[in-house]
């Protein structure tokens, strides 16, 4: 291949994954079947489960820490819930390089300070993936006794959270709530073929989930055998 059509096929790729158009098409199956809002609770004993998606180290010597964005968009979306239930807050999601777990535990009760949330908080601060998410946090909810999982996550991170959920939580009824999409559903408009920064964020995220729940399938049942 000559180096200008290595360059023409170069930027034909990057302008592809560049595009809102491309995010959209990619995450639109990822983030349309979940709901942005959650009916009343069905069990009598429901938990709501909020999957934490980054942390940051607030200072320099690593003793504060923050929940990312993502993480806290998850959390406001969880507790809204769980006042509209009545029902306790997990939350599930660590830091274990660089945080122990009553560090995290800090951070979940500051921020749930700030926002004004004063229900029933249960932290689990160990996790670092979705697969731990669910390894640890269903550790918590036999032993509490809920009968009922509303799981809150990004609209994209859904799909794999959902099957990683009936892998650990077997018969416990989970229902999903999208704490929020990154791609509307709305008609396209003339942006949406342009480049832009955004878009190709987007795009990342769609491939990686897209990535993982194929990971997770096949260790799932590689686990199964």
């Amino acid at each position: 291949m000559s180096p200008s059509s290595f360059a023409f096929f170069f930027a034909l790729f990057l302008y592809v994954f560049s595009i809102p158009l491309t995010a959209r098409l990619l995450l639109m199956p990822l983030e349309e079947p979940y709901p942005l809002e959650i009916a009343g609770a069905e069990g009598k004993a429901p938990v709501v489960l909020v999957l934490a998606g980054g942390i940051w180290s607030a200072d320099g010597s690593d003793t504060v820490f923050s929940m990312s964005p993502e993480t806290l968009q998850r959390f406001v979306a969880g507790a809204s819930a769980a006042r509209k239930l009545g029902a306790p807050l997990l939350y599930s999601g660590g830091y274990p390089e660089k945080a122990a777990d009553g560090r995290i535990e800090e951070m979940v009760r500051r921020t749930a300070e700030i926002i004004g949330f004063r229900g029933e908080l249960l932290v689990e601060g160990r996790s670092r993936t979705t697969w731990e998410n669910f390894l640890l946090s269903s550790e918590i909810i036999r032993e509490r006794g809920f009968d009922e999982v509303i799981l809150v996550t990004s609209g994209f991170h859904l799909r794999r959270s959902m099957n990683s959920a009936a892998r650990f939580l077997g018969p416990e009824p989970v229902r999903p709530l999208s704490s929020g999409r990154l791609e509307g559903a709305g008609e396209l408009i003339a942006t949406d073929v342009l480049p832009s920064p955004s878009g190709l964020r987007n795009t990342s995220l769609a491939l990686r989930e897209l990535a993982g729940i194929l990971a997770y399938e096949l260790f799932g049942s590689l686990k199964g055998r």
